[in-house]
């Protein structure tokens, strides 16, 4: 069941006018309780056990953190708490990857095991709510928060659809005080849920899959030998595939949510107009963002221990970074390379940084577009499946293609996407000052609707399948 599927539609057309017409706020909360848990357990009944487990052991954990009187106590089910889960993530996701490298490693010393499968499938959205949890765990132990007693508060907080499977990551701080005061409804609440709904689905399904898709497709095809326009394109297209596609579907979780009457942390605010890479993960993906700053960057030390430490904490967050996102080595390469980029901007602003030619707005301009170019060479190590098809394809950019390399035929898909990177490169610049949505209220109601009517036709009329979330793997 995904926000962009017929069965959604359906859920969301039973339980919304449910959770409306009941009056009791815990009669609400256990509906969307209930509702949630059908959500998931319509993918994998198994996934919702293992969540249930997840969620069950860490309340109890928290409870017996904070009901301790000694150190050692709190400490042993902080650590219980933590390995289970870290244990479960790793299981899940990262223990075929283990047992395939160790197969490679002992193949470079003459040791042949034939390569095992484990059969493993991975659970969804595991990654983002092993986050959540330990990051209860962790404010629980750090007496940031006090422990709910009530598993049916906690439950909701993991399980709450609109942001369980893909984000944004939630603090149970920030959602726990939305659940302690009954929620209203309003109609003008409402209607701009739905707008943002419909714009999320018109990111992804008309953005995503019908116009940047195609391009990325053809380049990181493993047998096509890109050139070096080829490969920048393919680069660039990717790059506003994954943006329209995990915007997307923030920005459809943010709008159904905020017609329950919840509010969910914004996950992305006009990343491509960002000047320099550190204010870009300022404004991508920004719940992960935060949750690596206060959860791993600030414990490991920060900068507090010097220039060289605090360069290689950058570069341990953003490995692990890069880690988080995906089972495999190009997935750390991508990490790497972002923490690569972080230390070299603060390097340069050490240096340099008081230069005043930095503030006049054509420079600015040129360094936006050096960012989303940087950002853009990272993600071709994203993208491929491997190291080597990601190598090739750097190769190509960097203008050492092979003498047979292919080029992109000039055809309608092309030239709608190089017009819809214009153009999306230009609304990112306009909306960079405005502030998550409060531009939507200054626009007349009039416009409001031919908006959307508009979104809401180019959806209808999209031709052919759409992809998957692409978040959804992670």
């Amino acid at each position: 069941m995904t926000f962009d599927s017929l069965t959604f539609a359906v859920f969301l057309a039973i339980v919304f006018p449910a959770y409306v017409l009941l009056r009791s706020w815990n009669g609400r909360k256990n509906l969307l309780l209930a509702a949630s848990c059908v959500f998931y357990g319509s993918w994998n009944p198994f996934f919702l056990i293992l969540l249930a487990f997840t969620t069950v052991f860490d309340w109890w954990a928290a409870q017996r953190i904070h009901a301790a009187t000694s150190d050692t106590t709190r400490r042993r089910w902080f650590w219980a708490s933590i390995i289970a889960s870290l244990s479960l993530l790793g299981y899940f996701k990262y223990a075929q990857f283990f047992a395939n490298t160790a197969i490679e490693w002992l193949a470079l010393v003459g040791v042949t095991y034939k390569p095992i499968d484990l059969g493993i499938v991975l659970p969804l959205g595991i990654s983002f709510y092993t986050f959540e949890s330990i990051s209860y765990i962790v404010d629980v132990y750090k007496k940031r928060i006090t422990p709910t007693k009530n598993l049916r508060d906690y439950g909701l907080f993991m399980t709450f659809f609109p942001h369980l499977v893909a984000g944004p990551i939630m603090r149970f701080g920030d959602f726990n005080a939305q659940t302690t005061t009954p929620r209203t409804v309003t109609a003008d609440a409402v209607a701009t849920g739905a707008f943002m709904l419909v714009g999320g689905l018109f990111l992804k399904i008309v953005g995503a899959d019908q116009v940047f898709a195609p391009v990325s497709d053809i380049v990181f095809a493993p047998d096509y030998k890109a050139g070096f326009v080829a490969a920048w394109a393919g680069a660039f297209s990717f790059s506003m595939q994954v943006y329209c596609d995990f915007a997307g579907y923030s920005l459809a979780a943010l709008g159904i949510a905020k017609m329950f009457g919840f509010h969910l942390p914004p996950n992305f605010e006009a990343p491509f107009a960002s000047v320099g890479i550190a204010e870009l993960w300022t404004r991508w993906h920004i719940s992960l963002s935060n949750w690596l700053r206060d959860y791993v960057f600030n414990p490991l030390g920060h900068y507090r221990k010097g220039r060289l430490r605090g360069y290689l904490n950058v570069m341990i967050t953003f490995t692990a970074c890069g880690f988080w996102h995906g089972a495999a080595w190009h997935f750390v390469v991508w990490g790497a390379m972002h923490g690569a980029f972080l230390v070299g901007e603060r390097i340069l602003k050490d240096s340099i940084g008081d230069w005043k030619l930095w503030d006049a707005k054509p420079v600015r301009w040129l360094l936006a577009l050096l960012t989303f170019a940087l950002f853009s060479w990272a993600v071709v190590y994203f993208r491929a499946p491997t190291i080597a098809l990601a190598w090739d394809r750097t190769l190509a950019m960097f203008g050492f293609a092979a003498k047979d390399a292919a080029t992109l035929a000039w055809n309608g898909e092309v030239w709608v996407f190089v017009v819809a990177l214009v153009v999306g490169l230009a609304v990112q610049a306009w909306l960079k000052p405005r502030k998550g949505w409060d531009w939507l209220p200054a626009l007349a109601w009039p416009w409001r609707v031919a908006l959307l009517s508009l979104m809401s036709l180019a959806i209808i009329l999209s031709p052919g399948k759409t992809n998957a979330f692409i978040y959804f793997q992670f």
